[in-house]
């Protein structure tokens, strides 16, 4: 017959451990939240970052690191040791520290959230480790007075303390940056293969294929990525901003909403529509539309990285929708031309994005 485990017995292994608070953390977030926030998780295991989080439609990023422990030392001590092999300190980049009790099975009040800047008047550094291993030990009394105690913070008033402002964000005035400018096919590249009903290639299932295009950008990013950048996944991806891709050494980010499409009307012809709640164009956000033929089992060889402030501008629609409407027939030019590049330079482009804001900071 079985029986209740014993209050307190549970405990799981280091890196459940990990995903649980980071997941309490990500609940604590958006229940404090009055609005919309939107959360970006890595894609890959950065060193870096374990979040990114801004009020929907906001580009006014935070990035977080989360330590956490389910030990306490000498009673009501909170002590842990963590590297940061890629640590660039900056302003809107912070570290949670949080203690897990294993009893109650939650995060427990008080959590420690100190910035990046000051991480080094908290945090001890472990000798012959290149300041990259630190030991960060802090009491949970809020009567405590050593120097983690002015970091105390409530779980539900960590949203708050970022400084957001809870007004609707404003679509930016600022310039939008050149389209990239490729040159145009030649006779014969960028056809389409040849159209018919077979079911090849991607699932015609719409949340399997969107899958697909994302997943596809992914591994083409990571292939042309230097080792400074860190790409992240909205989560939950219901707010349009798909990806996030953040410089480790720059801080300069840019982020882009995926769009592509597998069927092909004898019209040769593909749309993406874009919902108008939750656009908000900025010069560093990017629509990227792709095709893929499932008929013929391959991709479409042009693709279009479109700055979302030019998309606002050229996009058709007035309602719940901003719609891109172009031809797969690389002999037709239209407005959506100058932004049309090969597939397989997407991920570079993108990637240029990132230090052409670089750039533009240092001129």
């Amino acid at each position: 017959m079985a029986t209740d485990r014993p209050a307190g017995s549970w405990r799981p292994g280091d890196a459940q451990l990990g995903w649980i608070i980071e997941n309490r953390i990500d609940e604590a977030y958006v229940l404090s939240w009055p609005g919309q926030l939107e959360t970006w998780v890595p894609v890959h295991d950065t060193g870096g970052y374990d979040r990114a989080r801004a009020p929907g439609g906001s580009y006014d990023f935070r990035l977080d690191q989360i330590k956490g422990t389910a030990s306490l030392h000498s009673g009501n001590q909170v002590h842990l040791t963590f590297d940061t092999p890629a640590l660039h300190p900056r302003a809107n980049l912070h570290f949670t520290f949080v203690y897990f009790d294993l009893a109650t099975r939650g995060t427990a009040d008080p959590a420690w959230k100190v910035p990046s800047l000051e991480l080094d008047r908290i945090c001890t550094p472990v000798p012959g480790h290149r300041d990259s291993r630190w030991v960060f030990s802090a009491s949970r009394s809020g009567l405590a007075r050593d120097r983690a105690s002015k970091y105390q913070i409530a779980m539900r008033d960590l949203a708050g303390s970022n400084g957001w402002s809870v007004l609707p964000p404003r679509a930016s005035s600022s310039p939008s940056p050149l389209a990239a400018n490729y040159p145009p096919p030649h006779a014969g590249e960028g056809r389409v293969g040849a159209q018919g009903g077979g079911s090849e290639g991607v699932s015609a299932q719409p949340l399997e294929a969107n899958a697909f295009f994302k997943r596809a950008f992914d591994a083409a990013f990571l292939q042309a990525a230097t080792g400074d950048e860190v790409l992240m996944a909205a989560q939950p991806d219901v707010f349009g901003r798909h990806r996030l891709a953040f410089s480790k050494s720059t801080g300069s980010w840019a982020s882009i909403a995926i769009h592509g499409g597998t069927a092909t009307p004898a019209t040769e012809l593909i749309q993406a529509n874009i919902h108008v709640a939750t656009f908000v164009p900025h010069p560093q956000h990017f629509i990227l539309v792709q095709h893929y033929d499932r008929s013929a089992a391959q991709w479409y060889p042009w693709s279009w990285l479109i700055p979302s402030t030019d998309f606002a501008k050229l996009a058709a629609g007035k309602g719940a929708y901003l719609l891109f409407t172009t031809t797969l027939n690389p002999h037709r030019a239209n407005r959506w031309t100058p932004f049309r590049m090969p597939t397989s330079a997407v991920a570079k482009a993108f990637l240029a994005s990132l230090r052409r804001r670089t750039a533009r900071a240092a001129a």
